[in-house]
């Protein structure tokens, strides 16, 4: 069997499970990001899941990593301790489940491949006799833990299973689906007890039992936790409304009466589990997505990891950090992402969006500030602090050079790039504005919303012209992309589909064409769209067709949330989840350079620089970073080639935008 990369999977006899006894680092020591975490049933240890394909397992105590399990060819999405703590499951991308002795780090047994995909979840029965599995591939089954023969599939799913869970009985099995359902099911025989359980709009990541098992947790990409009765299948709590992005994970207090919940925003909040009264948050001690979360046994304390790759360990009363400590160059850093090139943010970058003259652009982030640079040196020229009252999800910047717009929650600001006052305050959006667009000749601004709304607006008047507010969907729509000649406009949403529609009549005109896309772009020359998938694919369609003329493009092992043109069109640039940024022949479909590694968390947002020398990239670490596209090399602001070779060579061309970036215009 090979990995999706193409490497084999290492027999038993050449894996390898690191100690790490004699370790003096720091406390939860690892860079990777973290997609699974989990205190052990006596509370003693802790075991992460991580995108570097490894398994590690720390004393809970003091953070001192004890083992580092390596065999995984792919990221480690799943993991299920034992009830009797002996054993750990791990499931992962590469399609694979194996089963680790937590004492010596040993396999147990030979892994097998339990899913032709992406292994999504992995929990052991009561009994610790059967272990079930949800997969990318739509099936759930349970599996015979000492034969590894196969004893239920599961296949009425109509797509991805994202989480499999027993009851707290092990007479049933709960699967979260990303049709947005909760099914419930006999563990024994795989038939349908109850459900589907309907509420949710989007995808639902993650299930949990409360302890007593009479009720079930569900969170979803549509920013909300619902709870259900397990026997009636009716939403007894919520939904529980709060964070800002998909809720990643839910977990029980071992009392049953909180409910502990992480989202992409990374944040967490504590919920009373009766009344889905929030008690406490957000609590922020992360850069990146919070993927996991686990009580300790006796409830005290709970664990959260993230994308950042870093581990909190917290007093469940006083909702503290006890392990890492943090001091007060710890708590600096967190909240002053650096001082150097392009330093400042506090939070999650956004949008980026170059400025036409090549010299100058812009950011706008989670921290509610928009910031202008200088690209040839990093340093910062314009600061605009509060910009709005939430997160700043999107800008754009008129093609004339003259204004800016930004969006957030509800709220749609334009400012002129002069005074840099703001000239326009529009609103008409219930939810999160995702995006926001000024059209090739700067006299429309589209917007969407997080509830299906898409407007077109007058950009000088600030009037609403035109709706097409849920007229085809009420999924949330991702991103809008003008056509080069204005005449048209694409949408992308949640519910995987691709829309055109006439910009002077507001009628869709074409599809909805089902392509899953986080974002998309037009070519300079208006004939194709790139779009990129939450399944970690980039696709090109025709822009009048919308037939798949490239791909689906696999290199990204995670969601791509940005993708770019370069002005002459020759090159695609996309942005992930997994932290990289890949250059693709806009022709062929290949890719040009490796992946271009530099960001430790999400890439949200790129943009070529008008002559299309370079890119700049924004990301959920809070950072910004500039890459020869040539090269993939990162920029050294102490080289010359940027400040003063490059500087005289920048052309006056309209910049082409990643799905976060917005229109680029001159800088004032």
């Amino acid at each position: 069997m090979a990995s999706p990369s193409g490497s084999p999977t290492p027999s038993s006899a050449d894996l390898s499970a690191h100690r790490s006894e004699e370790s003096d680092g720091e406390p939860f020591e690892g860079q990777s990001g973290i997609y699974a975490i989990s205190y052990s049933p006596n509370g003693k240890l802790i075991a992460t899941g991580r995108d570097d394909n490894s398994v590690r397992i720390y004393d809970s105590q003091s953070g001192r990593m004890l083992l580092d399990l390596e065999g995984h060819t792919d990221i480690v999405i799943a993991i299920s301790f034992s009830h009797d703590g002996t054993q750990l499951a791990s499931g992962s991308y590469d399609h694979t489940i194996r089963i680790w002795n937590t004492s010596s780090g040993e396999t147990i047994g030979e892994p097998w491949e339990a899913h032709s995909d992406n292994v999504n979840s992995v929990a052991y029965s009561p009994d610790d006799k059967v272990i079930a599995t949800a997969g990318l591939d739509g099936l759930v089954r349970s599996w015979d833990v000492a034969t590894r023969a196969k004893i239920v599939e599961i296949t009425d799913h109509p797509t991805a299973v994202q989480c499999v869970r027993f009851s707290p009985d092990g007479s049933q099995l709960a699967s979260a689906c990303d049709d947005g359902d909760v099914r419930i099911y006999d563990a024994r025989t795989g038939a349908l007890v109850l459900g589907p359980l309907e509420g949710h709009t989007e995808r639902v990541r993650v299930i949990a039992y409360c302890p007593d098992g009479t009720r079930i947790a569900s969170s979803s990409d549509d920013y909300t936790i619902r709870i259900w009765d397990s026997v009636t299948g009716t939403m007894v709590v919520g939904p529980l409304e709060g964070h800002t992005d998909w809720v990643a994970c839910v977990e029980y207090s071992p009392d049953g009466k909180t409910l502990l919940s992480g989202s992409y925003d990374a944040t967490m909040r504590l919920w009373d589990s009766f009344t889905g009264k929030l008690i406490a948050g957000p609590l922020r001690m992360h850069y990146g997505a919070v993927r996991g979360l686990s009580h300790s046994p006796d409830g005290t304390r709970f664990v959260s990891g993230a994308e950042d790759g870093t581990i909190r360990v917290w007093n469940a009363s006083t909702r503290e950090v006890i392990l890492p400590v943090l001091t007060e160059s710890d708590i600096h850093d967190y909240e002053v992402t650096g001082t150097g090139p392009f330093g400042g943010h506090t939070n999650y970058v956004a949008a980026v969006a170059y400025f036409p003259d090549g010299k100058h652009a812009v950011s706008a982030s989670f921290d509610r500030s928009i910031r202008k640079w200088d690209v040839r040196t990093g340093t910062l020229v314009k600061e605009l602090l509060r910009c709005h009252s939430s997160e700043i999800y999107s800008l754009s910047i008129s093609f004339d050079g003259k204004r800016l717009a930004s969006a957030a929650y509800g709220s749609i600001k334009v400012r002129d790039c002069v005074e840099w006052e703001v000239i326009l305050d529009l609103s008409g959006h219930s939810q999160w504005v995702c995006c926001v667009r000024f059209s090739p000749d700067a006299k429309l601004l589209a917007s969407a919303g997080h509830n299906g709304e898409l407007f077109l607006w007058d950009s000088e008047t600030g009037e609403k012209l035109r709706s097409m507010a849920g007229r085809n969907s009420t999924s949330p729509v991702q991103d809008v992309a003008f056509s080069p000649d204005g005449r048209k406009l694409a949408s992308c949403s949640d519910d995987a589909t691709i829309r055109f529609w006439d910009v002077h009549t507001a009628e869709m005109i074409a599809g909805p064409f089902e392509t899953d896309s986080y974002c998309l772009v037009f070519s300079p020359d208006g004939r194709t769209i790139a779009c990129g998938s939450s399944y970690s694919s980039l696709v090109v369609l025709d822009a009048d067709t919308g037939s798949v003329i490239l791909g689906p493009l696999r290199q990204h092992s995670s969601s791509i949330r940005c993708v770019a043109y370069s002005p002459d069109g020759s090159t695609i640039c996309t942005g992930s989840d997994d932290h990289t940024i890949c250059l693709w022949d806009a022709a062929t479909g290949d890719l040009l350079l490796d992946p271009l590694r530099g960001h430790k968390q999400r890439v949200s947002s790129v943009a070529f620089s008008p002559d299309g020398r370079h890119i700049l990239s924004g990301s959920q670490g809070n950072t910004l970073k500039l890459w020869n596209s040539a090269s993939g090399e990162l920029v050294k602001f102490s080289d010359s080639d940027v400040r003063d070779e490059e500087a005289n060579t920048f052309l006056d061309l309209p910049a082409v935008m990643g799905p976060r970036a917005g229109a680029a215009d001159e800088a004032i």
